[in-house]
């Protein structure tokens, strides 16, 4: 017996879209290895199964232990190479022979059957994850689908669409593909959201004007957002250029989960969200007047995955994703209570501090040193505006900025 396991695409769900080549395999097999409702589809052959559940970790101690001695086969919905097990098996049994025979997809499926092409779809899972890039996606892609499934059903998808102002949108749905009480349904999110389906159904998002992408706000790559674009009120906010050079000095990844405490306009927590597409960030404030402007500029970039949290730093923040990255705009006075509580985080995270007081970037500065935090780099940023004094131009100084940064 050959040290080999087989994937097997078994598509959406009907026998009759399983390939013949897999089914040949599927009859030769000794043990079956899938889902509970895949493995009813090969009852009658009366293999040997194993159930995959909760059970990863046991299902491949049950692998390698039998490779070699029994010619298994993993049935995957769909199509081995859309979230299926495969890559989890790729990545732990490094000693295999992995072979996968593909199969159809429920993407392929729904869309032959509503006659779209998915060369230009954005694939995308919500299955046992937060809803929290499904803004940005769908931004940024004029066809997305979603497999949906736990606590991110349509009624989620569809809601969370209608407050970032993506309520334009329009919805399939398709529910139970390929069998007898298949249903496919078209529809804006407000009219979706109203619908029951299957929680393990597929949607299709797609933008109004044949598809094409929503114009963003602010559609560079390059942080330094000017400032006029924000919504703005009596609230101090961070200046483009300081904005710029303090997140530089965060050095933020796709993922990073980012802290911007003392968040003020937002005008942090809304680069940091356009740059952590697939991270978070936490916009903590605790006045009524900016948690407003927050909002309200949130909403205007269409950011799903910046989370606006009323509340007091370090309190508030216990019950959060613990963070990789934390930015310091204002402590309200707290700025001991908040150090200690990253002084105790048992990752790596990164600080980065914007102090006006020259007060406060000593305070900074000797928290984190004490605090053994290591890298502690001080930069002072004086910035000068020009602006027209009749037919010249002056140059006007802001207040200087002592941006700090560390690592622990």
């Amino acid at each position: 017996m050959d040290n080999k396991l087989y994937i097997i695409g078994i598509g959406p769900g009907d026998k009759n879209y399983i390939y013949p080549a897999a089914n040949k395999l599927i009859e030769a097999s000794d043990v079956l290895i899938g889902g509970r409702r895949n493995l009813d589809l090969f009852l009658h052959l009366e293999k040997e199964e194993v159930v995959i559940g909760n059970n990863l970790a046991g299902i491949e101690r049950y692998m390698l232990k039998h490779i070699g001695k029994k010619k298994m086969a993993v049935l995957a919905s769909g199509d081995p190479g859309v979230f299926s097990i495969s890559e989890y098996l790729k990545n732990r049994l490094v000693d295999v022979e992995l072979l996968v025979y593909p199969g159809i997809s429920s993407l392929q499926y729904l869309c032959a059957k509503i006659n779209k092409s998915w060369d230009d779809i954005f694939i995308a899972s919500l299955h046992g994850r937060e809803l929290n890039n499904l803004t940005n996606i769908v931004k940024n892609h004029g066809k997305v689908i979603l497999f949906t499934g736990g606590a991110s059903s349509h009624v989620h998808v569809c809601r969370e669409l209608i407050s970032s102002g993506l309520g334009d949108v329009t919805v399939t749905i398709g529910e139970k593909l390929s069998y007898p009480e298949e249903r496919i349904v078209t529809g804006s999110p407000e009219e979706m959201a109203k619908l029951e389906f299957d929680s393990l159904s597929i949607m299709l998002v797609e933008h109004p004007g044949k598809g094409l992408a929503i114009k963003q706000v602010w559609e560079m790559a390059t942080p330094g957002i000017p400032d006029e674009l924000f919504v703005r009120g009596d609230v101090p906010m961070t200046k483009e250029e300081i904005r710029a050079v303090a997140l530089s000095k965060m050095r933020l990844r796709e993922d990073s989960v980012v802290y911007d405490i003392g968040a003020g306009t937002g005008s942090i927590s809304i680069e940091c969200g356009l740059i952590v597409k697939k991270g978070r960030v936490y916009a903590v404030e605790k006045k009524k007047d900016a948690l407003a402007l927050i909002r309200e500029n949130v909403l205007k970039f269409g950011l799903g995955n910046v989370k606006v949290v009323e509340g007091v730093a370090p309190d508030i923040l216990m019950d959060l994703p613990k963070p990789d990255r934390i930015f310091i705009g204002g402590t309200d006075g707290r700025m001991d209570s908040i150090l200690d509580w990253a002084a105790e985080m048992n990752h790596q995270i990164r600080i980065v501090v914007n102090a006006v007081a020259i007060e406060t970037a000593g305070e900074a500065i000797a928290g984190l040193n004490s605090r053994g935090f290591r890298d502690i780099d001080i930069a002072g940023v004086s910035v000068s505006k020009g602006r027209l004094v009749g037919r010249k131009h002056m140059m006007q100084a802001l207040n200087p900025i002592y941006i700090i940064s560390a690592e622990k």
